[in-house]
């Protein structure tokens, strides 16, 4: 299964990186730009439909996948094939499918509310009502979390606010070139290895075509970027991300129950951004929801970074944070916490030294406009 997973990612990337250029020129052709203003880096207009992009090339690979999958284990002249790809039909849970197709329909409609907040800027409460409509619609149709105490009105409740918060922080992290794809792809890779891990084939495959068309993705989005995500991209991958991590089951019998965490670590750094920003607005008696220069990323860039050294580090945390959850579920609770210790002095290590850069600027007044990157207009569109 699991080289089916990695075929899966390999092919999205390939769509992506042929996908990503016609997206862009159509963009430019159409209008669907980011123009330069006095808090943009850019000198002419920046292509928006990254998202786009990256949900064809996912479609493909998933639609590509679905295919092989079912001539193989439907088909007794490739049942020999399938066993060697360590394929079982019970890893294909029939009951999934329903949820997955859910979450799909909900990613595609985040994708066409950010699309129009794109073209159109969406007023922050409007944008939010929006997200808690196709969160509730999503968990209604099934997708929720048990977390042991079984579906009630309360995991249904936690699991729209999940969603909300997840495919905000994603979002909120689309705020330099390459940033957010990147940590999409580190994320989504990490928990298709362990759906694969535990037996859990279906949405093994989504997160690795998610991985691998956020990667291919990345070649165009790096700086200086070619085309950007948007905020229909950047909140595609993240109700996508969050839907996935609630499909995707952690905890088995006898497993350790820190297995529960798993999420969190995975997505540390996308939360960790969005409590940092929310607290920092807090402190200065900003307003939550209107876009700034005090995300992680421009905390690196107060020490002395570039902006593509601090997109680097970042995602090295992102990685070195997230490893960790690909053997928790198979250690003792003790072995287990020795792990999340691990990724948690190295979050706190990080918000150090960047608490330190906000500190010898004088205590947090916004960064100037040289060092927005990426696809919001920092201090001017609402995140």
């Amino acid at each position: 299964m699991e080289l089916v997973c990695l075929g899966v990612g390999f092919l999205a990337m390939l769509a992506a990186l042929a996908l990503t250029p016609l997206v862009r020129r159509a963009a430019l052709r159409v209008g669907f730009v980011d123009r330069p203003g006095p808090r943009k880096i850019h000198d002419a207009p920046m292509p928006y439909g990254g998202g786009i992009a990256v949900m064809l090339a996912l479609a493909l690979a998933v639609a590509a996948a679905a295919w092989v999958l079912h001539e193989l284990l439907r088909n007794p002249a490739w049942a020999e094939w399938a066993g060697e790809l360590a394929i079982a039909p019970k890893a294909f849970d029939p009951a999934q499918y329903p949820l997955l197709r859910l979450c799909v329909l909900g990613a595609l409609g985040a994708l066409a509310l950010g699309i129009v907040d794109d073209r159109c800027p969406l007023k922050p409460w409007a944008k939010l009502l929006a997200q808690f409509i196709l969160a509730g619609a999503v968990v209604a149709g099934g997708v929720r979390l048990t977390v042991l105490i079984g579906d009630n009105l309360l995991t249904q409740a936690v699991t729209v606010l999940w969603i909300v918060l997840v495919t905000n922080s994603f979002n909120l992290l689309d705020n330099m070139d390459g940033l957010c794809a990147g940590v999409v792809a580190i994320a989504a890779g990490l928990l298709a290895l362990l759906a694969t891990f535990s037996g859990q084939a279906a949405p093994a495959v989504v997160a690795s075509a998610l991985a691998g068309a956020s990667l291919g993705f990345l070649r165009w989005n790096l700086a200086p970027a070619r085309i950007f995500l948007g905020d229909g991209g950047a909140m595609f991958c993240g109700f996508l991300m969050a839907t996935l991590t609630v499909l995707t089951t952690y905890y088995h019998y006898r497993e350790s129950p820190l297995a529960l965490g798993v999420p969190f670590l995975i997505l540390a750094i996308p939360l960790y951004d969005t409590a940092s920003v929310l607290l920092i607005r807090l402190r200065e008696k900003r307003a939550l929801l209107k876009g700034d220069t005090s995300h992680f990323s421009h905390r690196l860039v107060d020490l002395g970074m570039t902006r593509r050294q601090a997109v680097g580090t970042i995602h090295l945390a992102a990685l070195a944070i997230g490893l960790p959850t690909l053997v928790i579920g198979r250690l003792t609770t003790a072995e287990g916490l020795v792990l999340v210790a691990q990724s948690l002095l190295v979050l706190t290590l990080i918000a150090l030294l960047e608490r330190a850069g906000r500190l010898r600027r004088g205590g947090g007044p916004p960064m100037p406009p040289l060092f927005k990157g990426g696809s919001k207009e920092q201090g001017g569109k609402n995140d």
